[in-house]
């Protein structure tokens, strides 16, 4: 499976067990191994977490949220409950992303719908990843 979520709308994240699921309200561009583009459009796109080394790790642990603090000239940690709120404001985009293929981790760069809008997403221990929708 390919995908594209470069400059796509996220309308929420969960998460689930052992996945982390993003929401997609107009879709994303999914292919399958030979480039056939799947239609419609999927909506929901989960990451599964590796969690066997640490079972009783919640999945936020594999989560690391930040975002750009103009007052230090800098990057601040957040929680994905503040994270979350952010959607009250408006649905987010995700601008860019990055594959590391080493250590299975995934960066997603996003704007929000609020003014101090640069976000960036790490998940990590991602072993596999799931059109649900």
């Amino acid at each position: 499976m390919q995908y594209q979520l470069h400059d796509c709308e996220i309308d929420s994240i969960i998460l689930e067990s052992n996945r982390i699921i993003f929401s997609f309200p107009h879709g994303f561009y999914v292919a399958d191994e030979s480039g056939q583009e799947w239609k419609p459009l999927r909506k929901k796109l989960a990451f599964v977490i590796d969690k066997d080394n640490s079972p009783n790790e919640p999945i936020e642990s594999f989560l690391t949220i930040r975002r750009i603090n103009w007052r230090m000239n800098g990057w601040k940690e957040i929680s994905f409950r503040h994270f979350s709120s952010l959607f009250k404001a408006g649905n987010m985009v995700i601008y860019d992303e990055y594959h590391s293929k080493l250590t299975n981790w995934k960066m997603l760069q996003l704007n929000t719908a609020t003014s101090r809008s640069n976000i960036e997403m790490f998940i990590t221990d991602i072993i596999d990843v799931e059109c649900l929708e």
